[in-house]
């Protein structure tokens, strides 16, 4: 990157970016706070404030495509507040069609919702009813922005973060779709495979997506199953083999997971968008009535042994008869 572009400037390892009149910096030297498929992230800083911001600069392979570029300047460009969503302030680039691109964003600081519940949710009496109130703040969030017309298309455990121990907040939109914004007309898929739902594949010579908000219910339904199951049931060693399950298969029974639950999942994963779930909030209310639903009667082991001796008994005192 040279110096001196009037948006973006380097001085040494560090990087200046005005973003809606504001400078933030970052050393490009200092290890990330993350990295993926689309970007990487480090820690900035604000010129006048000092406060801590998160920067991420989008692979300059995929700056250089229009429809991802577009979509990064859509995530950049959702000042959106709400307790449960990353709060975005803005995005820098050199010119509007190539080159670096960059999104500024507050700063969330603490762990995965999945490593939270594996350390702190998962052995518990109740881990069940905790783990699904977790997602709760989320499903709050996803209304939030289903009626602001944005569908996030990328809901998974990775996405979710815990920040001081408590509050919950959903991350990265950055491929979340509008019904204005640009269409994908290449091969493959939208989102990560293994929560995808069927309608994020994409068909060669297809135009037009044919997602909405029931994608969102659809991961989020994936998401919740791998925290209560403890692994993801469409996973598989290939990306196609796991897209083809996404299309067929249907969530398992699971032991240690109430058949009221698994049902309302099952619901939510439908293949059918319109056999889903319609609103989060709906998804919710479901969630809630299982949860509160008494537990189906376990028999007790020696009773069904002592019942299918008395009945094996029955069968042979009428075949003796019978003779």
């Amino acid at each position: 990157m040279k110096p001196n572009y009037r948006n973006i400037v380097q001085k040494g390892d560090e990087i200046y970016l005005c973003v809606n009149g504001e400078w933030f910096f970052y050393n490009q030297t200092e290890p990330p706070l993350g990295a993926g498929a689309m970007g990487t992230v480090y820690l900035g800083r604000s010129c006048q404030t000092q406060e801590r911001v998160a920067i991420k600069r989008v692979v300059d392979k995929y700056a250089n495509v229009p429809s991802i570029r577009e979509r990064a300047k859509l995530e950049a460009s959702l000042l959106f507040r709400h307790r449960n969503l990353v709060e975005m302030i803005g995005y820098c680039e050199l010119n509007p069609y190539n080159g670096p691109i960059f999104i500024v964003s507050r700063l969330v600081q603490g762990i995965t919702l999945d490593e939270h519940v594996n350390t702190h949710l998962r052995n518990r009496k109740d881990a069940v009813k905790r783990i699904c109130e977790s997602l709760y703040p989320v499903m709050d969030a996803l209304d939030y922005l289903h009626q602001k017309g944005i569908v996030h298309m990328d809901i998974k455990p990775a996405n979710i973060m815990i920040e001081h121990g408590s509050n919950i907040r959903l991350m990265d939109l950055g491929i979340a779709y509008t019904p204005d914004s640009v269409s994908m007309t290449s091969p493959g898929l939208i989102g990560t495979p293994k929560y995808a739902a069927p309608e994020q594949i994409i068909e060669p010579g297809q135009v037009q997506l044919t997602v909405d908000k029931t994608t969102d219910i659809y991961e989020l339904g994936v998401t919740l199953y791998e925290l209560l199951a403890g692994y993801n049931p469409f996973d598989s060693s290939t990306r196609e083999e796991t897209i083809q399950r996404q299309r067929m298969e249907v969530l398992p029974d699971r032991q240690g997971v109430p058949k009221a639950v698994v049902d309302v999942l099952r619901k939510a994963t439908e293949k059918q968008q319109n056999e889903r779930f319609q609103s989060s909030g709906e998804f919710k209310m479901a969630l809630q009535k299982a949860l509160s639903a008494p537990p189906s009667p376990v028999v007790p082991t020696w009773l069904v042994m002592v019942g299918v001796g008395c009945l094996v008994g029955i069968i042979i005192i009428l075949l003796m008869f019978a003779l």
